[in-house]
């Protein structure tokens, strides 16, 4: 390369998105030279980068639907707390339950709960394909995205912090602290932590002819509060993330121009 200056070749490549830098090593994708204001994580260059995240399809669909979803299934939960409260009430003047009642809407509510799991998940594994493209530094894959929430014992605590981990890849530590992870997985382990208890004690307690206990009735009602309460903090932590994943999108979607040296001085 001719130096437009003294007319010598220079022995320092350019950037040729900024002519005025040395380039700092070159593009692993392409091989084009990069200078320290267009070098991304990973050896790519900025161009390299946009294409790679592009090729990911976005998460907009997902989160819609998963955002219905948890939003139902928060509804019937917290329809499911005035029934209980009602058959308790039934129950103990009685001694009698609407049966086929109690079991439709236990029925619908464990129907939706899990349309809610499985669209929540599916956006899960969509936003960590998308944040890995752009290089942030997840320490696990799409698919082990999924399956911890699987894995006994293991779901218990990496996906809370995965949650948090995308959070703070996607927006930084003080968007992460802004998110209700806490009360959303503290509500989660103690709706699971009742299930257990009432699955295990409080139904071997015994029932007479299919009637539940009053003990297992007050801790459905806690159960589906808990249950409400996990999906209205999950539909906040959704909605706040793909807020931070369509702005991130939104900028590699514009126009393909060089990278301003105003702004990258500001990055």
């Amino acid at each position: 390369m001719l130096s437009a200056v003294e007319g010598e070749v220079e022995s320092q490549p350019r950037c040729p998105h900024h002519p005025a830098r040395e380039a700092v090593r070159t593009c692993e994708r392409c091989g084009r030279y990069v200078c320290s204001w267009c070098e991304h994580d990973g050896g790519q260059c900025r161009d390299c980068v946009r294409l790679s995240v592009l090729a990911v399809p976005d998460s907009r669909a997902r989160a819609r639907w998963t955002l219905r979803l948890l939003e139902v299934a928060a509804g019937v939960s917290l329809l499911k707390v005035p029934l209980f409260f009602w058959v308790f009430i039934a129950l103990e003047e009685s001694g009698r339950v609407p049966g086929p009642l109690v079991d439709g809407v236990t029925y619908l509510s464990l129907l939706f709960a899990l349309a809610a799991q499985v669209g929540f998940l599916m956006w899960v594994h969509r936003v960590v394909r998308q944040l890995k493209a752009q290089g942030a530094d997840l320490e696990t894959t799409p698919a082990m995205a999924v399956w911890m929430w699987l894995i006994p014992l293991l779901n218990w605590v990496k996906p809370y912090q995965l949650m948090k981990d995308i959070a703070e890849k996607a927006g930084g530590a003080h968007f992460a602290a802004s998110l209700p992870l806490s009360l959303w997985w503290g509500a989660n382990l103690l709706a699971r932590v009742l299930e257990q208890v009432d699955q295990r004690v409080v139904r071997k307690m015994g029932t007479v002819e299919g009637v539940p206990s009053s003990a297992s009735l007050v801790f459905a009602i806690f159960m589906s509060l808990c249950s409400a309460g996990t999906a209205l903090a999950c539909v906040q932590i959704v909605k706040a993330l793909q807020a931070r994943m369509d702005q991130r999108r939104e900028g590699l979607e514009g126009v393909d121009t060089p990278i301003a040296e105003d702004e990258a001085t500001a990055a």
